[in-house]
């Protein structure tokens, strides 16, 4: 294969799994990672993607508000990050699932798992998705509807969740910012509603790909030290050395 057309196919992986990693790619192209990462470097001086560490990700990252239209972005990696977050799922406790597009997959896995437990969500798609697990009692909430989140927000779905507690709660994020400690999402209305969650949760986990550690968001809900852990498919040396010394667990 000649450099360019790798390139192309480096290209490629990217726009169908959202991030590549150094390493896996010259596994599969059969070269040196040296010759990967002149690759990504390259690209890179073209515009045509952004390194990371350990890889790269699109050079847009600017995300979708609509949370369903996010569905099918990095699908691997959230399909990874489900499967983790489904072995921290004890039987016969109850279970938060924010509205996030990666908990669409952890819904999934629990509806057709084997595990009897009790979800909660503010989102109307996870709901019918754990709804239909015969051992899953699916419980929604009050609150005005947002068409973007797939679910409800405001003042009553808040004074709802003030009043419950979870065993596990799994939030999504827009934004993991290790530098400066913070967890964001788009706006105040989601952000209340996942600290309300955080409050309410006995462990709580934030639900992050790849590329949510390069992401802004414009609403802080939270300090990454508020977390009982990260679940991610991006456990490279510098991020969980980074999240360690936050005092945080990365999956």
């Amino acid at each position: 294969m000649f450099r360019t057309e790798r390139q192309d196919a480096i290209l490629e992986r990217l726009r169908s799994d959202g991030s590549v990693k150094t390493l896996q790619l010259a596994s599969a192209f059969g070269v040196s990672e040296d010759s990967i990462r002149k690759d990504l470097q390259q690209l890179a001086a073209e515009g045509r993607l952004r390194r990371v560490y350990g890889g790269a990700i699109p050079s847009q990252t600017s995300a979708k508000r609509l949370v369903t239209a996010r569905t099918d972005d990095q699908r691997s990696q959230k399909l990874e990050i489900a499967k983790k977050a489904y072995e921290l799922i004890e039987q016969n406790t109850t279970v938060f699932l924010d509205s996030a597009s990666t908990n669409l997959y952890l819904a999934d896995l629990l509806a057709h798992g084997s595990k009897r437990i009790v979800v909660v969500s503010n989102m109307f798609e996870v709901l019918k998705r754990v709804a239909a697990g015969p051992k899953i009692q699916a419980q929604c909430l009050p609150g005005t509807v947002s068409a973007e989140l797939n679910g409800v927000v405001g003042s009553a779905t808040t004074k709802m969740l003030e009043r419950m507690r979870f065993d596990v709660a799994f939030i999504g994020a827009l934004c993991v910012d290790l530098d400066s400690d913070a967890v964001t999402t788009f706006d105040i209305e989601d952000g209340t509603v996942k600290q309300t969650v955080l409050a309410s949760a006995e462990r709580s986990y934030v639900m992050a790909d790849s590329h949510k550690f390069v992401q802004r968001g414009g609403y802080r809900y939270a300090h990454v030290s508020d977390f009982t852990g990260i679940v991610t498919d991006a456990a490279g040396a510098a991020n969980r050395e980074a999240v360690e010394n936050l005092g945080v667990a990365l999956l």
